[in-house]
């Protein structure tokens, strides 16, 4: 054969057909390239018949008739269909051999190239479809010089910048980049043109043909050479413009929130029911007198614990109503137990900002706010309201007293007047003036208690003083001394020699005059007399009892008018019915009431209510 020779190369078969005996000869590669044996195919037809496709069979019948015909070699590439069905690119070269003007013989090389026409169709494929990535990507991407200079930009470049393809091919990128960010850009450059870093990425401004500022999000890798030179800049740009005035708005809205929260002192929390983890602001925490810090590890318990346990219903229903959506917001008031010892009022407010599929709360957002001034405030005017109510009822009260008592002091004054010029008997008309000077003392004492009364009941400026009530108790019991030794009365005070209560000097020591003296006074006769004075304390008051062993008073039968004026209840010829009645009023006035307790001939026990301030 022709090209023995060519066996030597590695994957190039040879062939040979001899024109005058119609002999076909194929080296073994060539057999192996068509999976034959031996010479399954054997001949020129039978080979022809073996290209895929008319087109292939066409080519090669016309290229080898030219051969024929005219001596001209040639090189193709065709797609054949092997003896085991295999499709297969070839490249087959052939050349001829005249004698005496006429082709005797036909021969050439055959390869197997199919690896190679995949690679090259791959590449290829791969080439368009970069193309067009490039040309349709949903952001800009370009090709840029080293120098920066455009080489190549999509349509996406040209709708972000403003300008046309042809515009900014005669433009570099410096120029249309905002010079606050030109520095970092370049630095990115320089170092991946030392290979300190392959790509970078970062946010940057271009000017808009227009004039304003686009905002966008720039990622640049460098393309090298076989002999690592570098060629050019892929630049892949997406605009942010929006997301950036987005951002920018929700900064400036988040500034103004914790503007809003730091001006108006409102505690914030952020609850993920369904995980159980809770977050608070330092805010939240200082409200209760603490920092974070000192409240970990924080969870719902934090707060539940510090919920004072007469409202710890208050919150659970409110949190209950907002979870079945019975409400939009959760919103209630209730007290918290601050570092101190102190209880301070919150108003609690959160709303339920994601729900699972079968609505139960995921998270929620919510403000604490401290509103003990507030309440304080709330219940100093409630206190004076009722101050003012019970007031005015006192005054009418007062109003009806004044008016029975002065009316039956003035009708008995009227009738004495009425008979005393009809009277002749001058001893008679002596007795009708005498009953007149003791009508005008009795009307004269009365007015003195009325106007007393009546400096009690409109006294809203009564000055209030710490006093020390074990002293106030002996200082008065210093009073009675020689009356008590004089009816060996045993008289025992429990009260904390340190007790101090807010109230008015003139109207203790008022009270306890009344009470000790109304103890003596109504002392059971053949009876040692014995008085217990002694405190206790509750949340909201200091009781102070005066408890006696004296006649005792049949409450079922005076228990009504028990503090009325003029109401007496004993034989008692110096009693006048006015102590009780001013003590209560007294009471009255600082905010404490008064009870009693009685059983007759077994004594008597006063529990005065001093409020506690």
């Amino acid at each position: 054969m022709k090209y023995e020779r060519a066996n030597l190369l590695p994957n190039i078969g040879t062939w040979e057909l001899d024109l005058k005996t119609g002999v076909l000869e194929w080296d073994f590669i060539t057999k192996s390239i068509y999976d034959v044996v031996d010479n399954q195919f054997s001949d020129y037809n039978s080979v022809i018949n073996s290209y895929a496709g008319s087109e292939h069979r066409d080519r090669i019948n016309a290229l080898i008739e030219k051969l024929i015909r005219t001596g001209e070699p040639f090189v193709e590439q065709f797609e054949i269909l092997t003896r085991k069905g295999n499709l297969k690119w070839v490249e087959s070269s052939a050349q001829a051999e005249f004698e005496d003007g006429v082709c005797v013989l036909i021969y050439g090389t055959f390869q197997d190239i199919t690896a190679h026409k995949t690679l090259l169709n791959s590449l290829k494929l791969n080439e368009e479809k970069f193309q067009k990535a490039f040309e349709f990507a949903p952001i800009g991407m370009a090709l840029v010089s080293l120098e920066g200079k455009w080489m190549k930009v999509n349509k996406q470049v040209c709708k972000i910048t403003g300008y046309t393809e042809d515009e900014l091919m005669e433009l570099t990128f410096q120029e249309i980049t905002h010079p606050d960010d030109l520095d970092n850009d370049l630095v990115f450059l320089n170092k991946m043109l030392k290979k300190e870093i392959d790509n970078y990425d970062m946010e940057k401004r271009y000017f808009h043909k227009n004039g304003h500022t686009v905002w966008v999000h720039l990622t640049v890798s460098l393309v090298w050479n076989n002999e690592g030179a570098p060629l050019y800049f892929i630049s892949q740009i997406n605009d942010i413009t929006e997301q950036k005035k987005a951002s920018e708005a929700l900064l400036r809205e988040q500034q103004r929130l914790k503007q809003t929260i730091e001006g108006t002192n409102i505690g914030t929390w952020e609850w993920n029911v369904s995980e159980g983890r809770i977050i608070y602001n330092e805010r939240w925490a200082a409200i209760v007198g603490y920092t974070l810090e000192e409240l970990k590890p924080i969870s719902k318990q934090t707060w539940t614990d510090l919920v004072h346990p007469d409202d710890k219903e208050i919150p659970d229903k409110a949190l209950d109503k907002c979870f079945t959506k019975e409400t939009e917001y959760y919103e209630c008031e209730y007290r918290m137990k601050h570092k101190n010892g102190e209880w301070v009022w919150v108003h609690d407010r959160g709303k339920v900002i994601d729900w699972t599929n079968d609505n139960k709360p995921l998270l929620m957002l919510g403000t604490h706010a401290d509103i003990t001034q507030r309440k304080n405030s709330e219940q100093e005017l409630r206190n004076t309201l009722d101050l003012v109510s019970e007031q005015n009822k006192r005054l009418v009260d007062f109003t009806h007293i004044t008016s029975h008592n002065l009316r039956s002091h003035i009708g008995n004054f009227q009738m004495l007047l009425n008979l005393l010029p009809e009277e002749t008997d001058e001893h008679k008309k002596k007795e009708l003036i005498d009953f007149l000077i003791t009508i005008a003392n009795d009307l004269q004492e009365t007015v003195h208690y009325l106007n007393e009364v009546l400096q009690i009941q409109t006294n809203l400026n009564q000055q209030i003083k710490k006093v020390n009530l074990y002293h106030e108790v002996e200082k008065v019991l210093v009073n009675f001394k020689e009356t008590l030794d004089k009816n060996s009365a045993i008289v025992q005070v429990n009260i904390p020699t340190n007790l101090s209560i807010n109230y008015s000097i003139e109207y203790i020591e008022s009270v306890l005059v009344n009470l000790i003296s109304n103890a003596i006074k109504f002392r059971q006769p053949g009876r040692n007399l014995r008085i217990k004075i002694e405190t206790e304390i509750q949340e909201k008051y200091i009781i102070l009892k005066i408890e006696d062993n004296g006649t005792g008073i049949d409450l079922e039968l005076h228990g009504q008018k028990l503090f009325g004026m003029y109401k007496t209840f004993h034989s008692n010829k110096d009693s006048r019915g006015l102590g009780l009645f001013i003590t209560k009023n007294q009471v009255d006035a600082m905010g404490g009431k008064i009870e009693v307790e009685s059983e007759v001939g077994q004594g008597t026990t006063f529990k005065v209510y001093i409020k506690k301030h």
